[in-house]
């Protein structure tokens, strides 16, 4: 099997994962008998698409969660895509092997981070904010698939960036001249 093929796929998953959870609900629920599906930058409940500036949600102070949420959610993105690219580099002999290497660890690490911070500071940041409600977890709201999604890509990200270190490159061949 090729060298690295294991970060390759992992953190092709990790973008696909974030890329999917850019554009899912971060938090959902049915509340009164309408559901609500809370995206990155609009709410749709019942059907109905409702920005955050919106008058409707003037008494919910949700808008800078969602938007700091969505700014870490577009890094772990942009990362993830260097990332990749230090991947195929080291992968498909682009480049020094070393240096592709330790680019595609550390744009994964980078990933890692802001991925994992993203959903850690979404979950603690939303609480309160929505009335009656103090906990991620509630009975009638919770976390959407998005949210699940970019910790697995966390997750995924991290293996894939330690696979990609501890894969050693070949030393390079220096043409050694004819005697």
């Amino acid at each position: 099997m090729k060298k690295g093929i294991i970060a390759l796929i992992g953190m092709i998953v990790a973008l696909v994962f974030i890329l999917v959870a850019f554009f899912g609900p971060w938090y959902s629920g049915t509340q009164a008998g309408a559901t609500a599906d809370f995206y990155l930058t609009k709410v749709t409940a019942s059907g109905v698409t409702i920005e955050y500036s919106s008058p409707l949600l003037t008494g919910l102070d949700i808008k800078s969660t969602f938007d700091n949420t969505m700014y870490l959610t577009i890094g772990a993105l942009v990362t993830a895509i260097l990332a990749l690219i230090g991947i195929l580099g080291f992968v498909f002999n682009f480049g020094k092997p070393n240096m592709m290497r330790m680019l595609g660890f550390i744009f994964g690490i980078i990933t890692f981070v802001l991925a994992l911070v993203a959903t850690l500071y979404f979950m603690t940041a939303l609480p309160g904010k929505i009335p009656t409600y103090t906990a991620f977890w509630n009975k009638d709201l919770g976390p959407g698939f998005a949210w699940y999604l970019m910790l697995a890509a966390a997750i995924i990200a991290l293996i894939a960036s330690i696979a990609m270190l501890l894969k050693k490159s070949a030393p390079e061949v220096v043409a050694q001249p004819p005697q």
